[in-house]
Formats: structure tokens, sequence, C-alpha cells
């Protein structure tokens, strides 16, 4: 698992800047914290989505699953949007379900 710590963090909201920002870490292929707001539906199959399962923590999902059935879950098709571009650019996703955030990452 990686370490976080030196992550730059952007909360989510449905808007057009907020999405901007985070395409632009993804397009330049920058490690990105996503934090979701309470409420947000994280239920994924793990094997579906690639990932490893741990104690809390999803590791190394493939963007474009793992998106596409958050997108699903919340109503959000511009999720489909970011998990194309990560998968794209190579990235991996991890879901950290305790603090609610997805860590996005090369």
């Amino acid at each position: 698992m990686r370490d976080y710590d030196n992550m730059p963090k952007i909360d989510w909201q449905d808007d057009k800047p907020t999405q901007a920002k985070i395409k632009a870490q993804i397009s330049l292929q920058e490690p990105i914290i996503i934090r979701l707001p309470d409420g947000f539906d994280l239920t994924v199959d793990a094997v579906a989505c690639g990932c490893e399962a741990k104690a809390d923590m999803l590791l190394r999902c493939r963007p474009q699953a793992l998106f596409m059935v958050l997108a699903k879950n919340n109503d959000l098709p511009v999720l489909n949007e970011l998990g194309d571009l990560a998968h794209d650019k190579g990235q991996v996703v991890d879901v950290d379900i305790v603090n609610q955030s997805l860590v996005v990452y090369d």
C-alpha cells in the first residue's frame, strides 16, 4: 500500500471546476486523493473491478471498471470519463472505505 500523506487532496463536488482539477491531475499522471461526501456509495465487486481486498481498503483497482460501477451507483456519469482517462494514463485506484476516498495513482 502506498503512503498517501504527500498526495494532493480534493473534495468531490459534482461541478465543472472540481472535475477539471481532477482531470488535470490524472492527465498529468499525478496522484490525487478524491474525498467523497457522506452517503457516497462505494459498494463494488472487488474481483470484477480487479481490486485486491484488504481490511477497509480495495487496492490497485482497474479504473474503468471501478468508476463505471461508482458512476452507476451514484448517478454520476462523469465518473466514467475519469475512469477512462485514468485507464488511458496507466493509473490504478485504491478505495479507502474508512476515509471515504479514492486514491488515483500510477
